[in-house]
């Protein structure tokens, strides 16, 4: 049996990207045990200077200078960058990560984010490796970095997503819509009786989902403050991710505001979480989006990160899968009304199944296959939407 070696490529500047990349990687795994695949992100094969130059600036510019962020996404889109950074800050600052491409000699790779899309393309064009490239986007608009020459597929998020790369020279047999891979455990009807059991809260008060906030701008612990002004008794479930100093704060609101407030750090059981809420309030990443869309989870929409979230929260907005709230200050009222209107949260439910596409990671695995069967890109001559039960043609 000949094993097909499978390089999955992120750059982990938010969880997100790396949650998208190990769905992926479960999901190619899942079509059997002839393909090798591993998940390498640049953060952890880079130097101290790429990650100051490359990570650390953006992080400091979400959160000191926001308005700067969004000048530079808006002067991207227009003026239509291929670049998010010089080539040779990726060729140095990852040297490590092109050393082990080049030792892996990877017959596919897969990039999930679109720093690692811009490696991956230079990576191949420098001669490191020699295989198809594809990228898979975790965002439901696209940006002009992505259109690289050396990428093969295009697995995106939207239909809008898909008319942009094709406005902007992509073809539209190399472009697929998938959706946002999640892992599967999105997708199951977990007993919320068991889980109310498990977690220790009441069936019979309403819990709220906070989380989102771990690395990016959006104040967790001021967001479980304001919560204590809605009209309903809450029980809160906050998730500080890695992030210890958010843990801390919100560990110290406990006693300090009238609700039942649980506390976690990183986590695997997002899925539980999500499952037994009522209401997910977030600022509007891809991916967390997408998972509470498989759930059927309603959302609050708080803090985008400018641009690129910004569009996130009109899509989702506009699908009536989510409200904003514009200010912490609009949070008690916009959760308390919605909390209050069951019609309005079992509608919101109903469009966020329809919505959701829980088996994007599967469609990404199958394009996968299609490719190392062939060891070329795809021409799609079937439904623009791809499902894991219809066909590839392969060219």
């Amino acid at each position: 049996m000949k094993i097909r070696r499978v390089a999955i490529l992120t750059l982990s500047v938010g969880a997100g990207h790396l949650r998208a990349a190990e769905a992926v990687h479960r999901a190619v795994y899942a079509g059997g045990d002839d393909v090798d695949a591993r998940t390498i992100d640049l953060l952890k094969h880079s130097s101290r200077w790429f990650l100051a130059v490359y990570v650390t600036t953006y992080w400091q510019m979400l959160r000191r200078a926001p308005w700067m962020w969004r000048w530079l996404f808006i002067r991207r889109q227009k003026k239509m960058h291929r670049k998010t950074a010089p080539w040779w800050i990726f060729r140095r600052g990852c040297r490590a990560a092109l050393e082990q491409l080049k030792t892996l000699a990877p017959h596919l790779v897969i990039a999930t984010e679109v720093g690692a899309a811009e490696f991956a393309a230079m990576a191949r064009r420098g001669g490191w490796f020699d295989a198809p490239i594809i990228a898979v986007q975790t965002d439901f608009y696209t940006e002009p970095p992505w259109v690289q020459p050396e990428i093969d597929v295009y697995c995106v998020a939207s239909e809008e997503a898909k008319s942009q790369l094709i406005s902007w020279g992509v073809s539209s047999n190399r472009v697929v819509t998938c959706g946002i891979p999640v892992d599967s455990a999105f997708a199951l009807r977990f007993d919320r009786a068991e889980l109310f059991q498990a977690l220790g809260l009441d069936a019979g008060r309403p819990v709220v989902l906070v989380m989102g906030g771990g690395m990016g701008p959006a104040p967790l612990d001021q967001i479980v403050e304001r919560l204590a002004f809605c009209r309903q008794p809450l029980q809160v479930l906050a998730v500080a991710g890695n992030n210890r100093e958010l843990r801390a704060r919100l560990e110290a609101l406990r006693g300090r505001v009238m609700l039942d407030l649980h506390v976690f750090g990183w986590t695997d059981k997002i899925p539980e979480l999500m499952a037994v809420s009522n209401l997910l309030i977030t600022k509007p990443g891809g991916v967390t989006a997408a998972e509470a869309l498989a759930v059927g989870l309603p959302m609050v929409l708080t803090h985008p990160i400018p641009g690129p979230e910004e569009l996130h929260l009109r899509y989702l907005a506009e699908r009536a899968v989510a409200v904003e709230a514009k200010s912490l200050n609009e949070i008690p009222g916009v959760v308390s009304a919605l909390l209050a209107d069951g019609a309005a949260l079992k509608r919101m439910t109903q469009q966020a199944r329809e919505a959701a596409r829980p088996d994007a990671a599967f469609a990404v695995a199958q394009i996968a296959r299609a490719v190392l069967e062939k060891g070329t890109y795809i021409d799609l001559l079937a439904s623009p939407t791809l499902r894991p039960d219809e066909s590839i043609f392969v060219m």
